[in-house]
């Protein structure tokens, strides 16, 4: 009785699963790319900044 139960359960955890993950859009892939320039080069600006 319970491998009656546990085959659904099973199927829908692995279609869970693979729903999960998915590539990242263009503009994902963009809007990431700013993020990092913008904080990497204010890092480095208020370094310089605030050696000085």
């Amino acid at each position: 009785m319970s491998i009656k139960t546990e085959q659904p359960v099973a199927q829908h955890k692995k279609k869970a699963y693979e729903d999960e993950w998915y590539d990242l859009l263009p503009i994902e892939k963009k809007l990431i790319g700013y993020s990092l320039g913008l904080g990497l080069s204010l890092l480095l600006l208020f370094v310089i900044i605030f050696k000085f």
